[in-house]
């Protein structure tokens, strides 16, 4: 069995304070000392110091150099001067107090140096690498800090920290691997959470306890959580299981009893975006982790001891069966005043995730404005005359019930480039969809078009989807047939271009009644009137087979020479009569000329 917190704790309680290394002296009067270190928290620590002279209008401890923002400042407390470390750290904040009775007071606000993590938003993207290389990278870029990170499975194609604090992104990403992140003391360690370790302290009641409140919550108790994400390149959903955890010798309730409480068999986490196998077992079993550190939670006080420590086991004995046995300490508070050390002890963990009660976001638009939430519905207004010429297009946003023209909204479309692109507007009356960027109101993007009972498509859709088609406000009209494999392209006077699979053949038809046919037979040019071929150079006519030349009235031909070769016999016919003349000299000529 673990020691006692009350073992070694004999003679009077002592604190030394030491502000960049110095040991503050004994005519400082200290009035308290409050010590906090949390998992996933930054540890923190406050002093409350007489301070302030009233008649002399003066603060000869603020006005120092010894309190000043900065400095940094090691807290130990111990018995009879055995003394160990409560908090090693710099101060961030320095106050003063007046209260009503005339007190002043000097208040000193301390934080580890992981606070620094906390305050700038950055943007990074970490290429080939696992969790575990990411998070030391976070915490050693940090001056001062002494990084301590268990290795995680899965190493990621690409992970992108967008415009949020280094702590916050290290919170999220080490419980999506199941792990917590304890500062103390310049250090900051992730890892897996103690479960099963020896504790090391025990406190009883009737000896050395003095409060307690403890709860054992079985809404959060699962027999089985799944992740289930999308894979990509097979187009189906993947899961993963992680069976329930639990703390070693925690009282009489075993975490299967608990999950039935509710009957839930399964409980799921689900992502849309592509996780690996590794990545989402991980995930499934921080949500179990966190379902076991949150079946018993409660606060206990003990009399003060620095062996009481975030991430380790205590055992709680004499209070029935139902709550003894081990408990996950989770916050460490020691405070100090009026020479007595109480150290208060915090056991289990909240359930949420860190995302669901911290902004690890900022504000919608920026905090420019307030934000607009989720896509929105508007109107066309007007689709030219942008005042700033960036192309926009006006819209009206019939919920706003606006009294003015309405807002220029930028359009996006699949393909947009300089002086190229698919350019598509949409016309004056129609329903949009109207996205924001940053959710800021004042820079909304039109996402799409919607049709309606109001505005139908022009043509109603079949189970087999098998009609897509493009109609233009003209009626000008692309049309593809998944079915038969056709293309139709048709103007609203009647021209028409077709290419179809069906039926092998490559159709143009006018309005005119003129058209050209290719299919298996070959090309066919087809006229109510007059087919014309006109070339500024050579027109040549050349089949592999005969050229036949037919015609119900005259056939002409005319030009400068003209030359009739035949490779075997030439035949000139007339059934009726036939000339061969010229102006100039004639030429008869064979090896036999056979006349009548």
């Amino acid at each position: 069995m673990a020691d006692s917190p009350a073992t070694h704790s004999d003679g009077v309680v002592t604190c030394t304070i030491k502000s960049n290394g110095a040991e503050i002296g004994n005519d400082i009067q200290l009035l308290s000392i409050h010590v906090c270190k949390r998992v996933n928290h930054i540890a923190r620590a406050e002093l409350v110091i007489q301070d302030g002279d009233m008649p002399q209008n003066r603060f000869p401890l603020s006005s120092g150099d010894l309190f000043k923002p900065g400095n940094s400042l090691t807290i130990a407390a111990g018995y009879a001067s055995q003394e160990q470390l409560l908090f090693d750290g710099i101060i961030i904040r320095h106050g003063i107090s007046i209260s009503g009775a005339g007190h002043s007071r000097l208040v000193i606000e301390c934080r580890d140096k992981a606070i620094a993590m906390t305050v700038a938003r950055r943007n990074d993207n970490y290429l080939k690498q696992k969790d575990s290389d990411i998070l030391s990278r976070l915490i050693n870029r940090c001056a001062g800090l002494s990084a301590r990170v268990d290795t995680t499975h899965t190493q990621h194609d690409e992970l992108v920290q967008f415009n949020c604090s280094d702590w916050d992104f290290l919170l999220t990403r080490a419980e999506a691997n199941g792990l917590v992140v304890c500062n103390d003391d310049g250090a900051v360690a992730v890892a897996a959470p103690c479960l099963s370790a020896s504790p090391v302290l025990t406190v009883t009641y009737g000896d050395d306890l003095i409060s307690l409140t403890a709860d054992i919550d079985a809404r959060h108790q699962f027999t089985s959580v799944t992740g289930v994400g999308w894979d990509i390149k097979n187009q189906q959903p993947l899961q993963e299981k992680a069976a329930a955890q639990s703390v070693s010798r925690q009282g009489n309730l075993s975490a299967d009893e608990l999950a039935r409480v509710l009957g839930l068999t399964e409980y799921r986490l689900q992502s849309a975006t592509p996780l690996a196998n590794s990545a989402l077992r991980d995930w499934a079993r921080g949500q179990q982790v966190k379902s076991a550190l949150s079946r018993l939670r409660g606060t206990l006080t003990c009399q003060g001891c620095a062996r009481a420590r975030i991430n380790t086991l205590i055992e709680l004995a004499g209070v029935g069966a139902r709550f003894n046995g081990h408990l996950y300490v989770s916050g460490v508070r020691h405070h100090i005043q009026d020479g007595q050390w109480l150290t208060h002890i915090d056991f289990g963990m909240p359930p949420a995730w860190s995302a669901e009660h911290r902004d690890l976001t900022p504000p919608p638009a920026a905090g420019l404005l307030p934000g607009v939430d989720g896509l929105q519905i508007g109107i066309v207004k007007k689709l030219d005359g942008d005042p700033e010429q960036q192309h926009r297009i006006q819209v009206s946003v019939p919920v706003m019930q606006a009294e003015n023209d309405g807002i220029w909204a930028r359009l996006a479309s699949y393909y947009a480039s300089t002086g190229i692109g698919a350019q598509f507007m949409p016309e004056v009356g129609d329903e949009v969809v109207l996205g924001y960027f940053n959710n800021n109101p004042s820079d909304p993007v039109i996402l799409g078009s919607l049709y309606s009972s109001k505005n139908p498509p022009p043509i109603t859709p079949d189970a087999k989807n098998t009609i897509k088609t493009l109609v233009t406000r003209s009626q000008l009209t692309l049309q593809f047939n998944e079915e038969d494999k056709v293309i139709t392209i048709t103007t609203p006077g009647g021209n028409q271009a077709v290419l179809s699979d069906k039926d092998k053949t490559v159709t143009l038809l006018d309005q005119n009644g003129n058209s050209v046919t290719l299919d298996s037979s070959g090309i066919t040019l087809d006229s109510p009137k007059n087919i014309t071929l006109n070339a500024k150079g050579k027109i040549e006519l050349t089949a592999a087979s005969a050229i036949n030349i037919s015609a119900k009235a005259n056939v002409t031909a005319e030009g400068m020479n003209v030359s009739l070769s035949a490779k075997t016999g030439l035949t000139a016919k007339g059934n009726a009569t036939a000339e061969l003349s010229a102006s100039g000299q004639t030429v008869v000529k064979g090896g036999i000329v056979m006349i009548n």
